[in-house]
């Protein structure tokens, strides 16, 4: 089935995004923030990494693919980055190449 060029005009990322659950979405992006923000306390940092692991701790999170990939791989950035709807850069993994 083809599509129109608007279709998806943020791209399909957006729209695998938006069939996740919000609260859910919240979490993951609030503890990806406390881990990429300056001057965030040791126990904050602990409680982030806990929620983020949290969410990969099963073999199949029901993650969006590129998602869960930058979370078990602790590319956090790139994670708030497609969280946000952008399209992060290709890592060294060679997945994204």
């Amino acid at each position: 089935m083809k599509t129109t060029p608007d279709a998806c005009p943020r791209g399909p990322e957006a729209f695998i995004i938006g069939a996740m659950d919000p609260v859910r979405i919240q979490r993951i992006r609030q503890a990806l923030e406390a881990l990429t923000s300056p001057g965030v306390g040791k126990e904050a940092l602990l409680e982030s990494l806990k929620v983020l692991d949290g969410e990969v701790s099963q073999p199949n999170s029901g993650l969006p693919g590129d998602l869960d990939h930058y979370l078990r791989r602790r590319s956090y950035e790139k994670a708030l980055v497609y969280l946000n709807g952008g399209a992060p850069g290709a890592g060294t993994c060679g997945r994204g190449a």
